[in-house]
């Protein structure tokens, strides 16, 4: 006999059916009123965003054309001659400037890059294209960037035109002008828009960019999502941006997804019902178990993948630090080792020839950390490249003679070979020639275990410069050929791990390469297992044709009255700074913290401060933030050890004119001081 249920229990699961209906009921009631709205929010909403995302992309191609004119404007046109170089890295850098190009005061179109595909446009008088010049001289005349219409092109294809006009003192030089063509960098922000289409029209109404089948599209204005975007100085010429949603149908279908929604949430009463009345819940709670121990399952497999690869990430950082604790203490030992002799009175070498191989020895260990530390700054194009005077052959031979001490005990044959009658005078970065022919010589010494290591020098003059090209052919163990394309990658190395023969970082090679690259040079390579390797490196410095009044003398001479304040609260570094001041010329105030340095600027009108960083008290961000807060023209330079770019760009942001860095040598100081106060300076604060 089958046991009737009370009829509590049908109620309950009646209950179980009616309020889930009920609530679907009022849910579909309720978003069938209010869907026009939603949808109305939504395509604004969406609308806005693409916009402000459309816009931003322009905006940022844009930019790269400023920075390159402003590159060429700092420089007084200096810049002209690498602007193919920048061009270049901007193509590399902006996926939708197609063609940059140089269009003179006249309206000519002087130079472009890349000029095989571009080459029909050179020589081209746009003051002939109505089109064309008008806007081109109007907004270029008043400084204004100008942006054209949708154009074609006389070498094919459309394009943007965007003019960034040049001046020099005042007077109009022309425009920097590149061909910007968006639909890449449009089609990958819509790739996330495919359920709305997309319109873009420039101010003559053409189409120059649509997604999803504009035409074919929804068409009801209250869900047409329209703006203009303005992108030039003329407000008048704007483009005319549109969304909707790609589907025609759009409130239908979502009326119908509502009523399945409805259909299914009343079945799904019914079931809750059902299921309440067989008191299924069990079996739900054991899937919820099944499911929580499948992620927990997910969950262990990634931290064990988490955990290997950390492992694998200390492993390589360690034997990165080894590595790099070797290659550092070997030019610190031969510091030492020069210090210990002249200490013990070695009567070989008089005291003088000691104190400059230890002076150039330190100053070649200082460049080595800094470019290691700021290896990443290299490659991103972030390193000052100095003009100074001096001898490459000299300072070769300085070089040579040096290492000619170190190669003593290898019983190895190290020679000089000068090509040149009477070396010249260059114009260039010293400190970073020193580095290239150190970083290949050394190298050079490191493998070669016998036989000799020659040094070849020739030097010619062309078109006011000097050609350099200089030799180093060792007859070391040689280059494997697998190996020999990758040399010049950073932590490369011919022998690698605890028992590897030949000491180094893997940084030599690559720190030459970059050097070089940044002096505008090259280096070639030839090598053979086992007989050794030439490296040939090809640079070019201006060339001083008579000799100049000495800089020291000139500065002296030519330098206002200057009141000055040295900022450091390590006592021995203000004591070195005032020393080289005063052998310029230059007397400079002491403080010992960010508060002194603060009180005395504000009880004297000081026209430079030294300010150092790191300082206990407050700052040297924060003393420069108050001091300028009420000084404007007093001018701030920072001075640390600390050479990180988040450090430097705070520097920058808290107001101060320049960033240098510890130790700073007299020609350094007298190259900055100068360029602020000398009779050609900047007068920048």
């Amino acid at each position: 006999m089958i046991k009737k249920l009370p009829s509590r229990h049908y109620w309950i699961s009646l209950l179980c059916f009616l309020i889930p209906a009920s609530l679907c009921l009022f849910i579909y009631l309720d978003f069938k009123a209010k869907l026009p709205q939603r949808l109305s929010d939504q395509i604004q909403l969406t609308g806005t965003l693409a916009a402000q995302d459309f816009k931003s992309t322009v905006r940022n191609n844009l930019q790269a054309i400023h920075n390159l004119a402003e590159r060429i404007q700092e420089t007084d046109g200096a810049y002209y001659s690498y602007w193919k170089q920048d061009a270049q890295r901007l193509l590399r850098q902006n996926e939708s400037l197609t063609f940059v190009e140089l269009i003179s005061e006249e309206g000519i179109i002087k130079d472009i890059y890349p000029r095989v595909k571009n080459q029909s446009a050179i020589g081209l008088d746009i003051t002939k294209l109505d089109y064309r010049f008008p806007d081109w001289k109007t907004k270029s005349k008043k400084g204004f960037t100008n942006i054209t219409q949708w154009l074609q092109l006389s070498q094919g294809g459309n394009s943007f035109l965007i003019d960034v006009p040049i001046y020099f003192d005042d007077t109009f030089d022309g425009t920097v002008t590149g061909a910007m063509n968006f639909n890449a960098e449009f089609n990958r922000l819509s790739y996330y828009l495919e359920d709305f289409a997309i319109k873009i029209e420039d101010e003559e109404g053409t189409v120059f960019y649509s997604y999803n089948n504009f035409d074919v599209a929804q068409n009801d204005p209250e869900y047409i999502f329209e703006t203009a975007m303005i992108m030039d100085s003329d407000i008048e010429e704007s483009w005319h941006f549109q969304l909707t949603f790609a589907d025609p149908n759009v409130f239908m279908n979502n009326l119908k997804v509502a009523n399945l929604a409805l259909g299914f949430g009343l079945l799904l009463s019914l079931c809750i019902g059902l299921l309440q009345f067989f008191n299924s819940s069990s079996r739900i709670a054991t899937k919820e178990a099944l499911d929580t121990n499948k992620k927990l399952q997910l969950v262990n497999t990634a931290l064990e993948q988490q955990t290997e690869n950390a492992k694998l990430a200390s492993v390589a950082k360690s034997e990165f630090l080894s590595n790099m604790s070797h290659e550092i203490r070997t030019p610190l030992n031969a510091i030492v080792g020069i210090t210990d002799l002249m200490d013990a009175g070695n009567s070989d070498f008089e005291e003088e020839h000691y104190l400059e191989l230890l002076k150039k020895s330190s100053k070649t260990l200082l460049n080595l950390i800094n470019d290691i530390l700021r290896l990443d700054r290299i490659e991103s194009g972030f390193v000052d490249v100095d003009h100074v005077e001096f001898s490459p052959a000299s300072v070769l031979e300085s070089i040579v003679s040096f290492h000619n001490q170190i190669v003593e005990h290898k019983d190895l044959d190290l020679s000089l070979k000068v090509n040149s009658s009477k070396s010249k005078i260059a114009l260039g970065d010293r400190a970073k020639f020193e580095q290239i022919i150190t970083h290949i010589l050394s190298n050079a010494i490191k493998f070669t275990d016998s036989g000799s290591i020659l040094v070849v020098y020739d030097e010619k003059e062309v078109n006011e410069q000097i050609a350099l090209k200089i030799s180093i052919k060792d007859t070391g163990i040689g280059i494997p050929d697998e190996k020999i394309n990758q040399i010049f990658d950073r932590f490369i190395q011919l022998d690698t791990g605890t028992r590897k023969k030949h000491s180094g970082g893997g940084l030599g090679l690559a720190i030459a390469q970059h050097l070089t690259q940044l002096l505008n040079g090259t280096i070639e390579v030839t090598s053979k297992e086992g007989t050794g390797s030439e490296f040939i490196i090809n640079l070019k410095f201006d060339c001083l044709q008579a000799p100049t009044e000495k800089r020291e003398e000139y500065f002296k001479r030519a330098l206002p009255e200057l009141n000055i304040l040295a900022v450091d609260d390590n006592k021995l570094n203000v004591v070195i700074l005032s020393q080289l001041l005063k052998k310029i010329g230059l007397q400079a105030d002491i403080a010992y913290n960010g508060t002194e340095a603060v009180a005395k600027a504000q009880a004297k009108n000081y026209d430079l401060i030294f300010m150092d960083i790191h300082m206990p008290d407050i700052d040297g961000f924060e003393a420069t933030r108050q001091i300028k807060s009420t000084q404007k023209n007093t001018i701030v330079m920072g001075l640390s050890a600390d050479t990180t770019l988040n450090s430097i760009n705070e520097g920058m942001s808290s107001g101060m004119s320049n960033y240098l860095t510890k130790p700073i040598d007299k020609s350094k100081l007298i190259a900055v001081i100068e360029d602020y106060f000398g009779p050609t300076s900047r007068n920048v604060v």
